[in-house]
């Protein structure tokens, strides 16, 4: 019996060390999300707001989750009218709202909580996983009601929001908290952590698959990049599978599995090891971009991009007021207004021998 527990004890402990090498799990330390996701971020098509930012009191793996206040303002009719779609009952009490056909007259109250995922050393980037509970999702579990929550992964480089990006799990554990390891290359495996389509007012869509890649680096300073496809999965989720590829010369370990949000790819079939139908490139897609510690990889152009000085509920409504001021010029007319000349002169002379008009006029002057 004794042995049979010292073997259980070890068999956990080398799973616990297996899994906080090959995992990126949420920091226990303070995190700096508050300072570097609170604020107003901007897009194309909407104005986010993230306020507040504190923890609330919990302990344990809640204690990496913090509480927002949460407001989305939609840029409809070709950005020329601000839509307060989404915002807490407190913003009534600052101002009211529009009444008209563009805007509704109950926004969206969506409860946002934000865990942060990792930072870097230099504190100017992180990955977060944003919780949001919308009021309209809601799911049955026996006779319980509950609102369903939603986890969309962002990551923040230097002011910035990307939605599709990769990170570099090359992390260590120091006394229990994950942190990055510095690094001056986009050498080795690099995880896709990302699969939603943005931060919206409804449930938002997640990608059925995803792409990670592996980076080699070649003696003549090229270099060789693997493409490896996940794709979702309804296996148990195994922190410690691995998957291998090999180029004909070298045999590369990769995660088996990728947990994003509350989703599970995988990479091989069923219970198979073996990495198939490799696609291979000579660099990564084009539009990448790296934070300072070469620990996260963004692709394409932000989603959102931080307002300067923009920081309370009060800064979002003095921005949609006076957006919301702007009068669009009338379109051009499509044929030009010509002058028109009626020459009086000759209808006068054209009119003079015809009977209507002779007795209309005699008909005038008699009044």
């Amino acid at each position: 019996m004794r042995k049979l527990f010292f073997s259980c004890a070890l068999s956990f402990l080398g799973a616990f060390f297996a899994f906080s090498q090959n995992a990126v799990q949420p920091v226990s330390r303070p995190s700096s999300a508050a300072s570097i996701l609170g604020g107003i971020w901007q897009g194309s098509d909407r104005l986010i707001l993230f306020e507040g930012g504190s923890p609330d009191g919990t302990s344990g793996e809640a204690a990496a989750s913090i509480p927002f206040d949460f407001s989305v303002v939609l840029r409809v009719f070709y950005a020329w009218y601000d839509d307060r779609a989404a915002e807490p009952s407190s913003f009534r009490e600052i101002k009211t709202r529009d009444r008209n056909d563009a805007e509704s007259s109950s926004p969206e109250d969506i409860s946002v909580r934000c865990r942060t995922v990792f930072e870097n050393e230099s504190k100017n980037a992180g990955v977060y996983e944003l919780e949001l509970i919308y009021p309209g999702a809601v799911y049955s579990t026996g006779k319980v009601a509950r609102r369903e929550s939603l986890f969309v992964p962002i990551a923040v480089i230097e002011g910035k929001i990307y939605l599709d990006f990769l990170v570099n799990p090359d992390l260590e554990s120091e006394n229990g908290n994950v942190r990055v390891v510095k690094s001056d290359s986009d050498a080795g495996y690099w995880g896709c952590a990302s699969n939603a389509d943005g931060i919206t007012i409804s449930p938002p869509r997640f990608k059925k698959e995803v792409n990670s890649y592996y980076v080699l680096k070649e003696d003549d300073g090229g270099d060789v990049v693997y493409k490896l496809r996940y794709w979702k999965s309804g296996m148990d989720y195994d922190p410690n599978a691995v998957a291998t590829f090999t180029d004909g010369k070298k045999t590369f370990e990769v995660p088996k599995f990728l947990k994003i949000g509350s989703h599970l790819y995988q990479c091989t079939t069923g219970r198979g090891t073996k990495i198939r139908n490799i696609e291979k490139t000579t660099s990564m897609p084009e539009g990448v971009v790296y934070d300072s510690d070469f620990s996260i990889c963004a692709f394409g152009n932000p989603y959102l991009v931080r307002v300067p000085n923009g920081e309370t509920k009060e800064d979002l409504l003095a921005i949609v007021t006076e957006n919301n001021k702007r009068r669009k010029d009338p379109p051009k007319l499509i044929f030009p207004v010509s002058e028109i000349n009626f020459h009086w002169k000759e209808i006068t002379e054209l009119e003079k021998y015809n009977p209507f008009t002779w007795n209309r006029r005699n008909i005038d002057l008699g009044k």
